[in-house]
């Protein structure tokens, strides 16, 4: 691609009844969510069965405190991504170009935080676990940044097909790293956290070389680009900050107050009931940039298609999950976490919630109007930490599971409310399924295994 060349308009496409749904774009879109559940589920049962409860908890916290480092370094520029390649509005090797470099400079500044706090201090522990574990966890934060910034620039770009590719090496060669690390290395949790450095830095190299495909891969930083990047950013960012805090940030309180076996029961819950926003998920990558480049009549009837679809799977997917929870934590992770099935249960109602949550957000990111979706996630933070004082020192993580699940559904009604007096959106439309709505369920199911069963290997033309 040439300096200043765009990604060609993607016409999108209709089904019967006259509403517009992305249909080629999800189909793939879901079966790599699809496949990216059973690499996540054949993940957590590896680290389940080989560190138990206490070791899978200390893992949880090493590789969640990069994580939110990370959120606080990544500034919206994922988003702001998204937007301008969808609006044309910036060329393809200025945004590629600025996602590599702010990645690593924003990263390697973290590190250098997080490293002369730990020896300038001469800390012991880091967030109640051994601080080698976060020293360790916390290179990838460079590697991290890139590979996020990097794939807003495919989404915006609708290059779906690429973006499945990142997705599905993030998550497999994670599970790779893991068994081979475990195998021959034995089974620790300092082994476990080396696996998922590895695994970031595999996922970074190839994220470069699927943006690589769009624009001349370059190393640059301009005082006008940045400015853009970060006006369009900042409420993206600090909606994206309380959002991740909202549902992440209660595993550092359950460390604090119950210690790392219940971190680590409440992993695995936590890992099953999440499930069902794979769905959402897929539906929300499509979406985002569909709204942001098509009239407003014609964004508000395919969210409502979407989220119609998302809700009723959801509903279904939760449903099945709850009445399975017991038989399938102790069959996959073992008798030692039994107990995690409460997770499961107390989490799926909010799990159920904020899938049309997550659908409504991107609704937002694609009108620019993301204020709001920081006031709906501001709104499940502070409902988050209050509750989870409450509850947390005496239920545990119970008490956690609870209290995400009532914060989940405030946010998705703030959302709701907002969308639905701003747009010729309303609730029904957007909530209730329909007949229509059901026979294109079942054509995407059948699309996306037989997507599934035959890989990849689409030509991308009409994909994304």
């Amino acid at each position: 691609m040439n300096d200043g060349e765009l990604t060609p308009h993607v016409n999108p496409p209709s089904f019967r009844g006259g509403q517009a749904w992305p249909g080629e774009l999800s189909t793939q879109t879901l079966a790599a969510r699809v496949a990216a559940f059973v690499f996540s589920l054949v993940t957590n049962v590896i680290l389940a069965r080989a560190l138990g409860p206490d070791g899978r908890g200390v893992y949880a916290v090493a590789v969640l405190i990069p994580a939110l480092i990370g959120l606080f370094a990544q500034l919206g520029i994922g988003s702001a991504n998204v937007y301008y390649f969808s609006k044309g509005l910036i060329a393809a090797d200025e945004l590629i170009g600025h996602s590599i470099s702010l990645g690593l400079l924003l990263g390697a500044v973290c590190f250098v935080g997080i490293l002369g706090y730990v020896e300038g201090m001469r800390v012991e522990t880091f967030a109640g676990i051994p601080a080698r574990y976060v020293m360790v966890s916390c290179i990838a934060l460079p590697f991290n940044l890139v590979t996020a910034f990097l794939q807003g620039v495919l989404m915006g770009a609708q290059r779906f097909s690429r973006y499945n590719v990142s997705l599905l090496t993030q998550y497999g060669s994670q599970t790779v790293a893991l068994t081979v690390l475990l195998v021959f290395a034995g089974a620790s949790a300092m082994n476990a956290v080396i696996a998922w450095l590895a695994s970031n830095v595999i996922s970074t190299l190839v994220a470069v070389a699927l943006a690589g495909s769009l624009a001349r891969i370059s190393v640059r930083l301009r005082l006008d680009t940045l400015r853009r990047l970060f006006r369009f950013g900042l409420i993206s960012y600090l909606g994206s900050l309380t959002s991740f805090v909202n549902y992440r940030f209660d595993v550092l309180i359950v460390n604090l107050f119950a210690g790392a076996r219940q971190v680590g029961l409440y992993a695995v819950g936590t890992g099953l009931a999440e499930i069902v926003w794979y769905i959402a998920n897929a539906a929300g990558i499509v979406l985002a940039p569909r709204v942001a480049s098509s009239d407003p009549e014609e964004g508000d009837r395919t969210t409502e298609v979407v989220c119609r679809v998302v809700t009723l799977l959801a509903v279904i997917a939760g449903g099945l999950l709850a009445l399975s929870a017991p038989f399938v934590v102790v069959l996959f992770f073992g008798s030692a976490f039994a107990e995690s099935a409460w997770a499961v249960w107390l989490l799926l109602p909010g799990i159920v919630t904020f899938s049309v949550a997550r659908v409504l957000s991107m609704y937002l990111l694609g009108r620019n109007r993301l204020k709001v979706d920081l006031v709906a996630s501001s709104v499940g933070l502070v409902l988050t930490l209050i509750l989870d004082f409450v509850l947390i020192p005496r239920f545990g993580f119970r008490g956690a599971a609870a209290a995400s699940s009532i914060a989940y559904t405030a946010t998705m009604i703030v959302d709701l409310v907002w969308v639905t007096r701003n747009s010729t959106i309303r609730p029904s439309t957007l909530l209730v399924p329909r007949r229509h709505d059901l026979r294109l369920l079942a054509l995407r199911t059948r699309e996306t295994l037989r997507f599934a069963t035959r890989g990849f290997s689409r030509a991308e033309s009409g994909l994304g």
